[in-house]
């Protein structure tokens, strides 16, 4: 779980760059979900879905589960708060 946070942040902080669009994509970013948790020492606190709810869409509310489960690296401990793109497939 902690290298997929690793790649993730990795990727978020990377310059894009110009790829030919698959066919997966579209069925991909429908299941991608925007976490906001506060970091608190290695684990994250008190996530919140920024776009869906997860009282009523239930892949939300399996990226919040995911959020809760993530640790985070010793140098990300001092962050305060992180927003994490979570990608939750069926």
């Amino acid at each position: 779980m902690l290298l997929s946070v690793l790649a993730l942040t990795a990727a978020l902080s990377a310059p894009s760059a110009s790829a030919p669009a698959s066919e997966s994509a579209p069925a991909l970013a429908a299941n991608a979900y925007i976490v906001e948790c506060l970091v608190a020492g290695p684990s994250l606190t008190a996530c919140t879905v920024i776009d869906a709810d997860p009282a009523t869409n239930p892949d939300a509310a399996t990226a919040l589960k995911l959020a809760a489960n993530i640790h985070v690296p010793d140098s990300m401990a001092q962050a305060g708060r992180i927003r994490i793109k979570l990608n939750v497939n069926p």
